[in-house]
């Protein structure tokens, strides 16, 4: 019986850690619009890019990171993120 109250118990106190770890783990970040300022060319790679406020970003592309073009300085972007980093860039229209 001891076991047994050892065990829910514990895993009472696991399900309650994930609850509480997840709302922060679920938010991602809300989309960013710029400007790029600078990049790497390459998978992986990085995009500075710098938004309406002049605040600049640094965002690390990955193989997961889907990429709407291909994209030169001066091009402006929506970022968007998930909880895993960045999760894609998009060419604005009336860009090029």
């Amino acid at each position: 019986m001891c076991r047994l109250a050892r065990r829910v118990l514990g895993g009472f106190i696991l399900l309650a850690i994930v609850v509480v770890s997840l709302p922060n783990f679920a938010h991602a970040l809300p989309p960013v619009q710029g400007e790029v300022v600078s990049m790497t060319a390459g998978i992986p790679g990085t995009m500075v890019i710098r938004d309406d406020k002049g605040q600049l970003h640094i965002l690390n592309l990955t193989q997961q990171t889907q990429l709407g073009g291909r994209f030169k300085v001066g091009d402006k972007v929506l970022v968007f993120f998930s909880p895993y980093g960045v999760s894609a860039v998009q060419l604005q229209m009336g860009n090029r």
